[in-house]
């Protein structure tokens, strides 16, 4: 419903992560039409005034959602552009008749979201609700893939021409070269022969009630082999907790280093630093296989896991190999096969936007649909 008539399809709010960040998609996308394209007024809303202040300080045009210039523009806005849901912007966002375009935060990966877990009655009732009104609510959704839009379109009941395939822009920022010394603060990377980046997904058992990542980096950090392994090859071992990990862990392992969230400047600058992924369940290797460079899938509660969590098929689909014990990792990291990268770009990654321009292949996307020239 048109709620507001006077809007200018040339003035486009972005936000993120419920307004807590400055990150993400919509940060890539809101820069890159920034330095690109002055036919568009971008604007930055966020629910909170230090990631206002901090977009103002990169000289961008920023308000809190809240505050009357933010409410203003989020009724003159003709584009609402966010990662997470309407409430990237303002507790009671006021984007009735704007075009809103969901980037999402990780397009792809192997868990089942929103719609893909209910079926029958609970999903009529769902949907019953999602039609009066629903935070994740959409015009435009972005794809990656075919596949990537059939799992929107379970995912959030929408049509399939609503769903625009240009790639996610925050992974533009693969096709620069970074000197990896200043993608992560803190580390001598020239130090070591290799860098294995370790990511997993957050995850509490309803079964044994664990932090089932706790106890895994546990069994690594104590397991004499593991790190012997490391020492002899001299890899470093880099973790990167999930940021709802709720406990803290420190090493004085040279080889197997926690990072904090003030070291890392953004997920994206990580996985450009690290030879090799290992992850488990989660969306980042996705994203790290753009890069063409080996991802292992370390899952030693894969049993557990699937008793209380539901994967699509794509996990069937690209997940050939993966190790459950130390020894099995060990072995798949040597191996440096591409095997699974592979299969994660040719079902997640379209033929036609490879290696182009994710941010622009998005703003071109959005021009048409709101008949903007360019």
């Amino acid at each position: 419903m048109k709620l507001f008539p006077f809007r200018n399809k040339r003035i486009w709010v972005f936000g993120s992560w419920i307004g807590r960040k400055y990150d993400d998609n919509s940060k890539y996308l809101f820069e890159f039409v920034n330095a690109y394209h002055h036919n568009v007024r971008c604007v930055w809303l966020s629910r909170n005034p230090e990631v206002v202040k901090k977009v103002r300080s990169l000289g961008y045009e920023a308000y809190l959602g809240s505050s009357l210039k933010g409410l203003f523009m989020a009724l003159r806005c003709g584009v609402a552009i966010m990662t997470n849901g309407l409430d990237d912007f303002c507790a009671v966002p006021l984007l009735g008749g704007a075009k809103i375009v969901a980037l999402w935060h990780g397009v792809g990966g192997f868990k089942k979201i929103y719609n893909e877990n209910y079926s029958g009655l609970k999903l009529k009732v769902k949907r019953t609700v999602d039609a009066v009104f629903n935070w994740a609510g959409r015009d435009i959704s972005l794809g990656t893939s075919e596949y990537t839009a059939e799992r929107v379109m379970e995912q959030f009941d929408v049509k399939r021409n609503s769903i625009v395939i240009t790639g996610q822009p925050r992974n533009d920022l693969f096709h620069e070269n970074i000197d990896r010394e200043k993608l992560v603060s803190g580390i001598n990377f020239a130090s070591f022969a290799k860098v294995v980046l370790y990511m997993p997904t957050y995850r509490v058992s309803p079964n044994t009630h664990k932090d089932i990542v706790k106890d895994i980096l546990q069994e690594l950090s104590s397991s004499e082999k593991f790190m012997d392994y490391l020492k002899r090859e001299n890899i470093l071992f880099l973790v990167k907790l999930h940021p709802l990990t709720q406990f803290a862990m420190e090493s004085d392992n040279r080889h197997f280093q926690v990072l904090g969230d003030k070291q890392v400047r953004s997920v994206q600058h990580l996985l450009m630093a690290a030879d090799c992924l290992v992850t488990d369940y989660s969306s980042c290797s996705v994203d790290y296989a753009l890069l063409k460079r080996p991802v292992v899938f370390y899952v030693p509660d894969e049993e557990d896991y699937l008793s209380y969590s539901s994967l699509n098929d794509a996990y069937g689909r690209v997940v050939k190999e993966r190790a459950k014990t130390v020894d099995e990792l060990i072995a798949l990291i040597e191996s440096g096969n591409m095997t699974q990268t592979n299969l994660l770009n040719d079902l997640f990654e379209d033929k036609s936007i490879a290696g182009t321009c994710y941010s622009e292949n998005m703003y071109c996307a959005l021009c048409r649909a709101c008949r903007i020239d360019e």
